[in-house]
């Protein structure tokens, strides 16, 4: 919640580079599928130069047939297709709306899908070394219940759920974690590790890699990459689709 909050807090109070600014979000208790799935009408409100971001923390799991689902806040973890945000879904919120600009931000962990004989620790226990990331690092991490796949076959899967989105919506998708990484967070930060590089690349415009005074859409993908994997000591690498960016749009 509190990403959620930092993120919509931000834009709200940097208006400089968007004339209007309109939010939307969704918390805690709220967290429903009628409750995001609503959330659609706003976006048809949208008009065509218009930029939509859509920013979700949570946990990523998948079921038994391999579906990968969002958790709400009443999602039953053992089977996630009771009460879970499919990506199908999720998806559909981008489809026919009329921003041509559109960018999906996934701070999601997501567990539960490496080999059966490689074990996730419980939720207390982070999955880093210590003397190799810092101090007070914690996982978003949890126990998974639902059937295990390897590494490689569920990055597979992560990257072509990606591709299908952007193919059907336009939409460039960054995720915070792949395989069976965990995506970290720490009281240092304030923030999970994602949205806290996502926030300090456009707080600091570090992620204005060309210097130009404008943070476009593939450079600020391009630093949260490279800035997640350095904090994290390449233990938390986010995933994207860099061929084919079919429009580099502004961000800030």
């Amino acid at each position: 919640a509190k990403d959620a909050n930092d993120i919509s807090a931000f834009f709200k109070g940097n208006q400089n580079v968007f004339s209007k600014i309109h939010t939307v979000t969704i918390l805690d208790s709220d967290a429903l599928n009628s409750t995001i799935l609503a959330a659609k009408s706003k976006l048809m409100s949208s008009k065509e130069d218009d930029v939509v971001i859509v920013f979700i923390a949570t946990h990523g799991l998948l079921d038994e047939k391999l579906n990968y689902f969002m958790a709400t806040r009443n999602i039953n973890f053992s089977n996630p297709s009771k009460n879970g945000l499919s990506y199908d879904d999720f998806e559909s919120l981008f489809d026919d709306i009329p921003a041509r600009h559109k960018l999906i931000l996934i701070d999601a962990c997501h567990s539960g899908e490496v080999d059966k004989d490689d074990q996730l620790p419980d939720q207390s226990m982070a999955m880093v070394q210590p003397d190799k990331i810092q101090n007070g690092v914690k996982s978003r991490g949890f126990k998974s219940t639902v059937n295990r796949l390897g590494l490689s076959n569920s990055f597979e899967l992560m990257q072509e759920m990606f591709a299908d989105l952007r193919k059907g919506t336009g939409a460039i998708v960054i995720s915070s974690a792949s395989g069976k990484e965990y995506a970290f967070e720490s009281s240092e930060w304030q923030n999970g590790l994602f949205t806290y590089a996502f926030l300090e690349g456009l707080k600091s415009k570090n992620a204005d890699l060309n210097k130009d005074n404008k943070i476009m859409v593939s450079e600020i993908r391009d630093y949260v990459v490279k800035k997640v994997q350095n904090m994290s000591n390449r233990q938390q690498n986010p995933t994207s689709r860099s061929e084919n960016l079919e429009f580099d749009f502004r961000v800030w």
